[in-house]
């Protein structure tokens, strides 16, 4: 990897200065209300505090202030966050307070019912009248990301989490081998569908109490699809269709697809792959992996999946651990148009501000602190003087003894970035890969080495159908949602199938039942947000 490349990427992005100062628009006071993420000429030593809930059980991060982390924000930017818990029902949780109308402050969810719910209800803030006042995440973000994310009627009620500026591609996902027993078998090609099933039957003859292909989730089986077609992602696996020159059509049509589902049955019933795939948590994929029982995995975020797993095995021994490798593919095929990761721009995360909140000015002008350079330094890397004391000519943390001493076991435990939000990807994607390229090799970060080598460049940008899925409510939400739960089933059924015949069976009786269900419908709908979004790039 070329460091001065990466510098030179990074440079175009980081556009703010280290305080938000620098991307003020001139204004006095506006340079106050930067600098401080507060409003008001006392708002320097006015304390800001607001609750916040995330539609996601799977986000547990500590209480506000009781990291290294936020306790730095809590003192130096008097701000204080209360998030409300889940209660495991994240869901029913929000029903409840929606009903109740004791909505919080800030609310972080995706896409869906609940979002179009509040839009059209007029219970969210317009976040306009911000965006020039506060300038980060204008800047970073760019005009594109920010009209994808409008609402119909034109005005910005999210701030994006976790979106992707500039031409940086994002992905966590992929192919990795153990490398001990890879290079034990005699580092065999492992590039082509068939080089990958005969690399597992060796695998399972040679090595009974080792898993040959590791697959986390139901998920992660569906990445294997875009082995079988050039320019394709496992996206179009879960939204159920494929694009065909200017129109979708159903996945269920797709020869590649039906080709996928017999590969994957065949290697489920002959179990070269995960026996519990529909059952196992994200918990006992990672244990597995840290026990070195196995020999092959796929998943959408095995970078994070097995980075403490690698640690621990190359700890135990330097030729153990796992490597990413380039995605596998159909014979035939061009190896440089195959994708099990994408991109959609927009991010993932929606953070919203309800009319419930007392000063929705200060809490974007917070988050749009969090979004610039200070503070996804902050929130990523931890505060300044802890694990860095200085900063590069482009903005980025440099490490010091301390972060290059500690057990990396022992930072994981610290959850120094467990409360980032306002996530931009691009700058945190780029800030890791600046600040490990100062690090000895062997002290580098597992999943930013893995992600730079290979899953950032096997990401297919998804920008275009961002935001297209139809209101749950609607009539083409109601057959969206009987289609997926049908669908699902159908899936499991193709994999638990006892030969391709059956696959093939269940395959075209599930075809005909997306028809009854009116499918075509929602295909027509999601075609014309597509078109219209489209539109929307090529206007920028």
């Amino acid at each position: 990897m070329n460091n001065k490349k990466w510098l030179t990427m990074l440079a175009t992005v980081l556009t703010c200065s280290t305080l938000l100062a620098g991307c003020g628009s001139g204004d006095d006071e506006n340079k106050k209300v930067a600098e401080n993420g507060n409003t008001g000429e006392s708002a320097k030593d006015q304390a800001l505090a607001f609750t916040m809930y995330n539609f996601d059980d799977g986000w547990q991060p500590a209480p506000w202030g009781e990291t290294v982390t936020t306790k730095w924000i809590q003192e130096n930017k008097k701000v204080s966050i209360d998030y409300l818990p889940t209660n495991g029902n994240a869901k029913q949780r929000f029903n409840a307070m929606y009903a109740s109308g004791e909505l919080p402050d800030v609310i972080d969810l995706g896409t869906g019912p609940e979002l179009d719910r509040l839009i059209s209800e007029g219970q969210l803030v317009d976040l306009d009248p911000y965006l020039d006042k506060y300038p980060n995440l204008k800047k970073a973000a760019g005009d594109q990301i920010l009209n994808i994310n409008r609402s119909e009627d034109g005005k910005l009620y999210v701030f994006p989490e976790w979106y992707v500026g500039g031409d940086h591609m994002n992905g966590n996902g992929g192919w990795a081998v153990n490398r001990k027993i890879y290079k034990e078998l005699g580092s065999p090609k492992l590039e082509t569908l068939t080089d990958l099933e005969s690399y597992l039957r060796v695998v399972k003859e040679k090595y009974p109490n080792v898993i040959p292909l590791e697959v986390g989730a139901p998920y992660d089986i569906k990445m294997m699809y875009s082995a079988f077609r050039e320019n394709s992602t496992p996206y179009f696996v879960s939204k159920m269709f494929y694009p065909e020159g200017n129109t979708l059509k159903p996945i269920t049509e797709d020869p590649a697809f039906k080709e996928f589902m017999q590969f994957a049955s065949r290697l489920y019933r002959d179990k070269l792959m995960t026996q519990d795939v529909f059952t196992q948590k994200a918990d006992q994929m990672i244990e597995k992996l840290g026990q070195g029982k196995v020999a092959v995995s796929i998943s959408a975020n095995l970078s994070g999946r097995a980075r403490v797993p690698n640690s621990t095995l190359r700890a135990q021994d330097p030729e153990g651990g796992y490597e990413f490798i380039w995605p596998i593919h159909k014979e035939g095929l061009d190896k440089n148009k195959i994708y099990p990761n994408y991109t959609g721009r927009e991010g993932g995360g929606k953070i919203v501000i309800t009319k419930k909140a007392k000063d929705p000015e200060r809490i974007f002008a917070y988050l749009d602190w969090a979004t610039s350079n200070e503070g996804q330094s902050v929130l990523w890397f931890g505060p300044p003087g802890f694990l860095w004391d200085t900063k590069d000519e482009n903005g980025i943390p440099i490490p010091n003894d301390k972060y290059k001493t500690m057990d990396k076991a022992e930072l994981d435990k610290l959850h120094i970035s467990d409360n980032m939000m306002a996530g931009n990807a691009t700058w945190v994607d780029l800030a890791k890969v600046a600040r490990e390229s100062l690090l000895p090799e062997e002290q580098q970060d597992f999943q930013t080495q893995q992600q730079v080598k290979v899953a950032w460049k096997t990401s297919m940008d998804t920008t275009v159908f961002a935001n297209t899925d139809p209101q749950g409510d609607s009539e083409e939400g109601i057959i969206l949602q009987s289609v997926t739960d049908m669908f699902d089933q159908a899936f499991s059924a193709m994999i638990y199938a006892k030969n391709d015949t059956e696959v093939e069976s269940i395959l075209t009786k599930t075809n005909e039942e997306m028809k009854k269900l009116d499918f075509p419908k929602v295909l027509e709908f999601v075609k014309k947000k597509w078109q219209d979004n489209l539109n929307k790039v090529n206007d920028n």
